[in-house]
């Protein structure tokens, strides 16, 4: 605990043992929460740079929105349908692959 304390949540030495620990747990959660909210954003710019990658090669009828390209676990169910199986998964690849080579990708 005092590793976590120190490297990331810079803390001394001193003020790690004068801490609750509740508090410190308290810290390492807020910590962490503002950690994944990083990763969200970084995954979601990289999701919406492929997309934009991918559209420029498609027609207008044809772009795909991001939610298309690429699902996330934090994003809401009835928001973008998510193949399960992975007879679903190749379906969903191959109109993918259909609508780049109709193109010309």
């Amino acid at each position: 605990m005092l590793g976590m304390g120190i490297a990331h949540l810079h803390l001394t030495p001193a003020e790690f043992f004068k801490m609750r620990i509740s508090h410190f747990y308290a810290a390492m959660d807020a910590w962490g929460e503002h950690e994944l909210a990083k990763q969200r954003f970084t995954a979601e710019l990289m999701r919406m740079q492929t997309t934009d990658l991918l559209n420029i090669q498609l027609k207008k009828k044809d772009r795909l929105k991001a939610g298309e390209l690429w699902r996330f676990p934090w994003e809401a169910e009835e928001d973008q349908p998510k193949p399960t199986t992975d007879d679903e998964i190749k379906k969903h690849n191959e109109a993918l692959l259909k609508r780049l080579l109709k193109n010309g990708g």
